[in-house]
């Protein structure tokens, strides 16, 4: 997610990883190649599964000079480690029509 004021200055940007491992540890098992053993095998699941939702609410204070600012939130699949395919991507942007009314005196 990457936020710009009307300019294409940064405001702010932020990166979330949703990962979903698979992990050899449960009960204290030992197999020779635990990876070939999927009874040892325990799935944690920290990414978004289909149709799944994620949202976060970001406040910032931006310069009263400030008329619009544009988010772009891109998501994007990591197909092998280093490798990114975006998936998806939304642009929204804020118009601010008087931005000195908000300014408190």
């Amino acid at each position: 997610m990457t936020a710009k004021d009307q300019d294409g200055k940064v405001i702010h940007t932020e990166r979330r990883k949703y990962d979903n491992w698979n992990l050899w540890l449960e009960g204290g098992k030992w197999v020779e190649l635990r990876q070939w053993d999927i009874t040892a095998a325990t799935n944690i699941n920290l990414g978004l599964e289909p149709e799944q939702t994620d949202e976060k609410t970001h406040i910032y204070l931006v310069d009263p000079n400030t008329k619009s600012v544009t988010i772009e939130a891109t998501f994007l699949f990591e197909q092998e480690p280093g490798h990114w395919e975006p998936v998806k991507k939304v642009t929204k942007t804020l118009s601010f029509k008087d931005p000195k009314k908000y300014i408190k005196k």
